[in-house]
């Protein structure tokens, strides 16, 4: 079995460094309304087609020296991050799951979260192009794993949650909290993990969020009016659940149980 892992975790490194590239595709068009599947790869400034000796994964990028080949402008370094990011998460969660159906639902969540989290830090949406269909493959996996009651009540908690702090928020304020993108994407992190899931999510989102943001603010004082994402905190929240989760949960049981 340890051996088996020694050839899944370059496997997935492989392939997460292709769904990475991928998703960059994904990252740039969806917030446009453009197809992800048509047209072909091509520059977003000159329009040429990208040859599939220009779009190999980090290794093009380094080649090219981050510029089209074909006008020479510049290639944004977040291609090679997303890719880099994305192959190193898929090794990882192949590394701690192993050869379990677990890794399938690990995969896709995470794939999910990282395209969100890019294009939530980029446009400030989260597209429901992607959260809604999420929600419905979170909940088709709480079910393959026999949790579907808990991934529903996650979905409709974490919509819900969100929803009443918003409205409390408007009233009180005058003013919107949080987009409706964040009360979809909470939604989709309870279907696939469940409510059990969303204290934590929203306590590690909420804390990472206060922190990162006011040292942001901080360092930026001419962008205090801009909202923040709160997206990408969310994700890395979910992330940490799906990675350490039971184990929380079996160190807290065993404390109120003492």
């Amino acid at each position: 079995m340890e051996s088996d892992i020694w050839i899944l975790v370059p496997l997935s490194i492989l392939l997460g460094l292709m769904v990475g590239s991928f998703s960059n595709v994904v990252i740039h068009r969806l917030p446009r309304g453009e197809s992800v599947a048509w047209p072909a790869s091509h520059c977003p400034a000159c329009g040429h087609d990208i040859a599939w000796y220009d779009n190999i994964p980090v290794v093009s990028y380094l080649l090219l020296r981050g510029r089209c080949r074909h006008c020479r402008t510049a290639i944004s370094g977040r291609y090679p991050l997303a890719e880099v990011a994305m192959g190193v998460t898929w090794g990882y969660l192949a590394w701690h799951f192993g050869w379990h159906p677990q890794l399938a639902m690990a995969l896709v969540l995470a794939t999910a979260l990282w395209v969100l989290t890019w294009i939530d830090l980029e446009t400030g949406l989260l597209p429901d192009a992607i959260t809604l269909p999420g929600i419905a493959v979170g909940l088709g996996f709480s079910f393959w794993f026999g949790h579907g009651p808990d991934g529903i009540i996650g979905a409709v908690a974490g919509y819900g949650i969100f929803w009443l702090v918003a409205k409390i928020f408007l009233r009180i304020t005058g003013r919107e909290g949080m987009g409706y993108g964040d009360f979809k994407l909470l939604a989709m992190l309870g279907a696939f993990l469940g409510w059990q899931a969303l204290p934590l999510i929203i306590l590690l989102a909420s804390v990472s969020g206060a922190v990162i943001g006011s040292l942001y603010l901080l360092l930026n004082r001419s962008q205090m009016q801009n909202p923040i994402p709160f997206g990408p905190y969310l994700a890395l929240a979910g992330m940490i659940w799906l990675l350490w989760g039971a184990e929380w949960m079996h160190w807290y049981v065993g404390m109120m149980t003492r």
